[in-house]
């Protein structure tokens, strides 16, 4: 709890009410050109810190990513996204690559190793769901399911920190992550990977056309970075589990 009341601190003395936070497409171009807006060049902060805490195996760090996340998603105009998606060039949304590049990049500033990202491919089924998914729901439900999914792995990792088991986590955060374990499942939350890059996929798409997505494009693609650090935390205690049985 602590790191959060920090986190709403620190967004309170930036300017931003937690009820009043502005929407990030209320503020002009030009603005966000220069720095976006206090509040988001701020979450950015959070956001590095937070997984950089969460990737040391602080059960901290990914409850800090949560709130943040939690924070980031009221700032998201869904009225906005469901609208404009609907109105949008179907054909051009769905087959729009994202610029791996820029999201390696991101991943880098983040603090996530771009080597844990999934290869790039195209899942046209996968990319028509998430489009119909935008435009029922907008972006912060995304955003909302990947908060929840971080704070489990952080309810987690507190776990092996009580148990005294977070010095030997450490040292499996550090070893090569592996694909599968026997002493549970992550193969759902993988698939939910996916699932995230194929709504940045077509966010990313949308700002392309329309430059007002160019943060939501952003923001969708930090949300699905925060999944797959999350999920590589997994498969590392899924690991050091396996290991700490047999």
């Amino acid at each position: 709890m602590a790191s959060r009341r920090v986190f709403l601190g620190t967004v309170a003395a930036a300017g931003v009410g937690a009820a009043g936070a502005a929407t990030i497409l209320e503020f002009p171009a030009s603005a966000q050109n220069r720095s976006t807006s206090a509040l988001i060049v701020e979450l950015h902060r959070q956001l590095k810190e937070g997984m950089g805490k969460m990737q040391l195996g602080q059960s901290d760090g990914a409850k800090q990513l949560a709130t943040v996340l939690r924070v980031y998603a009221s700032t998201v105009d869904n009225t906005f996204v469901r609208t404009t998606l609907a109105k949008g060039n179907r054909q051009r949304l769905l087959t729009t690559e994202m610029n791996h590049h820029e999201l390696a990049r991101q991943a880098e500033a983040l603090g996530l190793n771009p080597s844990r990202l999934p290869p790039p491919s195209l899942d046209r089924v996968g990319r028509e769901k998430a489009l119909d998914q935008l435009i029922a729901e907008g972006l912060s439900p995304m955003m909302l399911r990947v908060a929840h999914y971080v704070d489990g792995v952080g309810g987690q990792m507190e776990k092996l920190e009580r148990d005294g088991l977070a010095r030997p986590l450490q040292v499996a955060l550090r070893q090569p992550i592996p694909s599968s374990s026997d002493c549970v499942d992550c193969a759902r939350e993988a698939e939910q990977v996916n699932g995230a890059v194929n709504m940045a996929t077509v966010a990313c798409a949308a700002a392309a056309a329309f430059p007002p997505f160019a943060e939501l494009c952003v923001a969708a693609s930090l949300a699905y970075l925060t999944f797959v650090a999350a999920l590589a935390i997994c498969l590392a205690i899924l690991s050091f589990c396996t290991a700490y049985h047999q």
